[in-house]
């Protein structure tokens, strides 16, 4: 009697034991997605995140000031506590900036703030291309940090603080929140770039690559090789009476690439006009069909459409986080698909002024969503935006090592110290790149 009760004993154990094992498994594979990633949807042949409907038109009715088809379902209409609703005036007439920073920062990030507006953030960088700086903020608890920004906007004049809660969940909001000003207040800007405080930006790379974003920075690179190999054949035949340099192919370079963009290409710029000032080829009279020859428009000086749709930055084509650890984890309820739609790291994105105004009112007809990246790439795609991949944009910090390191950078994440901020750009900017 005793063995069988022994079996029967150490049986049942072994079916607890195995039971507790497959909980443990399930609980396991459960904490990390396994299940949901099985109840997902397809993305590619199954997407309809909310509202379905035509939403560019809708969007359209909104901007032309037409009651829309069907009502908004989002609308971002916190109040602002502080306005920086000057920053597109000079008195009573509207202007037009090339660039405007909308910057998201942290309430208590004071430091961060005042370092940005000596760097990269400073808006009288350029004599002639107009920029403009804001900082958006939400509201917090504490009523010191509260009166220390009421100093700082008082002080600057580029603080829009709105009444929502400042919390890294509510970045949506904060950025809806920066683009809704942009079309209120700053609506001639051509381009906007929506940057959190702590990257380094080369507000210089930047205009660059509104120039020509689909081939920079090769375009630029081109141009200085072309430089360089000119001013090389010039010194190596300077003094040859036979196969010199002709001088239409200098003054054909000089056209074509009146701007240096870097310390060696301004020195050979330098080299090239100085050739044509010497006496003897001002002496030469210039050849009949050059005198006749109309110049090419200057790749520097070609500019895009006003019309534009230009949503830049470093692209994401990837999956939401299922397991439960994740800072970013998304359960099915809020997200069913098992891709994200194309989208824009937030840390560092370039809008065009028709891509923003297209955004702003799409998003009033498209269901809200706590990733401000992830939003602004669901809106995109409801708008027939494709987003523009750069590898200048860096949503991890580039290693620096010098100002050469940085010199197609456009932007790069990881400076959240004022001071080595400001020690890098100054480096950067003394070498042209800045």
């Amino acid at each position: 009697m005793f063995l069988p009760h022994f079996l029967s004993r150490c049986l049942n154990f072994v079916r607890v034991k195995h039971l507790l094992a497959v909980l443990v498994v399930f609980l396991i594979l459960n904490f990390f997605g396994a299940f949901t990633h099985i109840f997902e949807k397809d993305f590619y042949t199954e997407f309809q995140y909310p509202l379905d409907g035509d939403i560019p038109r809708f969007a359209d009715q909104v901007r032309r000031g037409q009651k829309p088809e069907v009502p908004p379902i989002t609308v971002y209409n916190h109040t602002f506590v502080h306005n920086p609703s000057h920053k597109c005036r000079d008195k009573e007439f509207s202007v037009s900036p090339r660039l405007v920073f909308l910057v998201k920062s942290a309430m208590g990030n004071f430091k961060r703030r005042n370092a940005i507006r000596a760097t990269w953030g400073f808006e009288k960088r350029f004599s002639d291309v107009i920029v403009r700086t804001v900082f958006l903020l939400g509201v917090g608890n504490s009523q010191e940090t509260q009166k220390l920004i009421e100093i700082e906007a008082t002080s600057y004049g580029d603080i829009l603080q709105a009444d929502f809660l400042d919390t890294y969940f509510n970045n949506t909001i904060k950025t809806m929140t920066g683009l809704r000003w942009a079309v209120d207040f700053c609506p001639r800007s051509r381009y906007f770039m929506l940057v959190d405080d702590d990257f380094f930006v080369s507000t210089k790379n930047v205009l660059r690559f509104l120039r020509n974003p689909v081939y920079y920075p090769e375009y630029l690179e081109e141009a200085d090789e072309t430089i360089r190999q000119l001013a090389r054949k010039l010194t190596l035949t300077e003094g040859n009476s036979s196969g010199g340099v002709d001088r239409r192919d200098i003054q054909r370079v000089l056209e074509d690439h009146p701007q240096a963009h870097s310390v060696d290409s301004r020195k050979h710029l330098w080299q090239l006009r100085q050739h044509l000032l010497s006496p003897e080829v001002a002496a030469k009279p210039p050849d009949a069909k050059e005198t006749n020859k109309t110049p090419e428009r200057q790749l520097l000086d070609m500019d895009l459409p006003a019309d534009v749709r230009l949503y830049a930055g470093f692209v994401f084509n990837s999956a939401p986080h299922r397991h439960r650890s994740s800072k970013w984890y998304v359960n099915l309820e809020e997200y069913q698909w098992h891709m994200w739609p194309p989208y824009v790291s937030a840390g560092a994105c370039i809008l065009s002024r028709e891509a923003l105004f297209q955004l702003y009112f799409a998003s009033l007809f498209t269901k809200h969503f706590r990733f401000d990246d992830i939003y602004l790439g669901i809106v995109a795609l409801k708008t027939n935006i494709e987003p523009l991949h750069s590898e200048e944009f860096y949503f991890q910090k580039l290693t620096y090592s010098g100002p050469h390191s940085y010199r197609y950078t456009i932007a790069s994440h990881g400076y959240d110290n004022p001071d080595e901020l400001a020690k890098v750009w100054t480096e950067i900017k003394a070498a042209g790149h800045a």
